[in-house]
């Protein structure tokens, strides 16, 4: 007899959605049955099929919170499933904002992360897994476990879910499950099958490209070449590093922290390593223990040194640098840190601005910015290219995607669009098409519920079309998004408050799914214009949380201008005294300082609209 098991996410602390039928897959052979031990009776019966794949059904259970524990027999042999719960379980998924744990949201300055609690809150995280066979579909997510939030030690939850989670739970009182798919730079295009990328004649380039056999085995290898050989030759080539992590090299550069390294004389395009290093004092009576040296975030890769001893490493830009130094190795008075930063030629090099640099003890704070030296161990040409494949086409659709169709889930969470800023002007077309074939392949018109990007200055005018387009994708039928604007940080990809963004999708997902209010955005539902102002109406009262907000804007023949606003009428009166024929409001992609709110408290989102 063949392997009789159920497939990985079946397994203990699994929650299943209630007041529906179920169904539990899984490989072996010869008749099976399903017991509810609460029930203490044979719920179903199921024959395994010809190719060694059976699946029976589960009898719809309420959410009483009292776990059941599911047995299935096949002949000899029985599968026992523990702490089995029904409540609602959401497929949350998108690209790295949804994927950040609870761990990164961590600020030094603010106290350690709360330990999650609750038990009835669990998460599935499906492994990345990459797949660029066209035609390829697993039936099965592989790996993986459910965990329960108060035993996820490491924080390994997505924040974002986590916090959706809790707020919901805590307004409707049934178990939560999140089945995670989310995977760091995943386009939207990533989540739909071949066939229907190949409906984007834009896109062909791309699939051609993916779908090539031996593409992934290539683009790693050469990758991973690239990365080696530039490394190789920058260790080569540095012969200033031991004496500037000893303090034998003094004479070096000035700079001021922070800044990028193709700002400094000499340096424009500057790719290779220099090397970074200054004193700082410890006064008297300091309490030395319990210290980390905060970097912010430093553009491309670091390895930093205090008093000759490495006390952190990174090898990409995005993760703040929070190194925990090491007990004894700080003293009173005079100590040095010395910075290895690698520039690769992505992005510009360098520290970014806005972010701390400091040695914190405590609550005593060193602050590091202001006069460094600098030296230049090795110039560089460009790193060869090293892609990043979770951003391709059908990268994650195959095994992360497709067997989701086979489970029954209460609604879609997407947090997703980042990496479609660079190509936006298709984004609405690609997410309407990706909603359409999720509900066509799961068989129901599946809620789901989108994240408008937040304030981020890189993103540049994609980034905001992208957010126009995420708006408008709101009249697919039962849909909605959660508006983010204000919860981001300009200067960084991966904001640390996820608790208003979890709000914000559970307030959605309460007007949407469990029709507590109107769902639909609080954007404009009509435009009307006068001789001298254009009058916006809402779907309910707006309110101007900022009087003096320069966030609206008229576009006529001579282009975009700021333009005042005032309340009347429940809705926004925008100043015109020349012939518009559009508006916009908070059209910057580091539109931080949200101005309109709903009366329901809700945020008015990125637009633009005809007149």
């Amino acid at each position: 007899m063949s392997i009789f098991k159920a497939d990985d996410i079946f397994s203990d602390g699994m929650i299943l959605q209630r007041d529906a039928e179920n169904f539990i897959t899984g490989d072996g052979e010869g008749e099976i049955t399903l017991t509810l031990e609460r029930e203490d009776r044979i719920c179903g019966r199921s024959r395994i099929a010809a190719d060694g794949r059976w699946r029976i059904a589960v009898p719809a259970g309420n959410a009483d919170c009292i776990p059941y524990t599911i047995k299935i027999r096949c002949g000899a042999v029985m599968i026992v499933i523990s702490d089995v719960l029904f409540g609602d379980v959401f497929h949350i998924t998108g690209q790295s904002n949804m994927e950040l744990p609870l761990s990164r949201t961590y600020d030094p300055f603010k106290g350690a992360v709360p330990q999650p609690e609750e038990e009835l809150i669990r998460e599935y995280r499906v492994p990345i897994e990459l797949c660029f066979e066209a035609g390829k579909e697993s039936r099965k997510f592989e790996g993986g476990s459910w965990v329960r939030a108060c035993d996820d030690k490491a924080q390994n939850i997505s924040a974002a879910g986590y916090y959706f989670a809790k707020k919901l739970f805590a307004e409707i009182g049934v178990p939560i499950g999140l089945v995670n798919t989310s995977a760091g730079g995943s386009a939207i295009e990533g989540r739909i099958p071949a066939e229907v990328c190949r409906e984007f004649r834009e896109l062909d380039p791309v699939t051609d490209m993916v779908t090539a056999e031996g593409y992934a085995e290539r683009t790693l290898a050469e990758g991973a070449k690239n990365e080696r050989e530039w490394r190789e030759f920058v260790e080569k080539h540095d012969s200033i590093g031991a004496d500037v992590i000893t303090g034998s090299i003094t004479d070096g550069e000035k700079c001021t922290v922070p800044f990028w390294v193709d700002e400094l004389a000499g340096m424009e395009g500057f790719c290779g390593r220099i090397w970074l290093w200054r004193t700082f004092d410890i006064p008297e009576g300091t309490d030395l223990s319990d210290a980390m040296l905060i970097l912010g975030t430093l553009v491309d890769a670091d390895v930093s040194y205090i008093n000759g001893v490495k006390v952190g490493e990174t090898g990409y830009l995005y993760p703040p640098r929070y190194y925990p130094v090491p007990d004894g190795l700080l003293k009173i008075g005079e100590n040095r840190l010395a910075v290895r930063l690698d520039v690769m030629g992505g992005e510009r090099g360098g520290f970014t601005a806005g972010k701390r640099f400091c040695v914190k003890l405590g609550d005593t704070v060193i602050d590091l910015t202001g006069e460094w030296s600098y030296k230049t161990a090795v110039k560089a040409e460009k790193r060869g290219p090293v892609e990043f494949l979770p951003s391709k086409e059908l990268a994650v659709y195959a095994h992360m995607t497709a067997p989701a169709y086979r489970f029954t889930f209460k609604g879609v969470l997407i947090y997703q669009g980042e990496t479609n800023c660079w190509q936006a002007g298709i984004y609405d077309r690609l997410y309407k098409r990706f909603v359409e074939y999720y509900r066509l392949r799961c068989g129901s018109e599946i809620p789901v519920i989108s994240v408008q990007l937040p304030n981020w200055t890189p993103g540049g005018e994609g980034w905001v079309m992208v957010r126009q387009k995420q708006l408008e994708c709101c009249d697919i039928p039962n849909t909605s998004m959660a508006v983010t604007l204000g919860m981001g940080e300009n200067n960084d990809l991966h904001p640390k408050d996820k608790i208003s963004v979890g709000n914000a999708l559970c307030d959605c997902a309460l007007r949407l799914i469990y029709g507590k209010g109107d769902p639909r955005p609080v954007s404009p539902t009509s435009v009307k214009r006068t001789d001298d102002s254009i009058q916006l109406s809402f779907g309910e009262e707006v309110h101007l949380t900022d009087p003096a907000t320069d966030y609206f804007e008229i576009h006529t023949a001579e282009g975009w201008e700021k333009t005042s606003a005032e309340e009347k009428d429940g809705g926004i009166v925008l100043k015109c005294t020349s012939k518009a024929d559009k508006v916009r409001y908070a059209w910057l992609p580091d539109a931080d300082r949200p101005s309109a709110l709903g009366v329901s408290g809700r945020l008015v989102p990125t637009f633009e609209m005809s007149v």
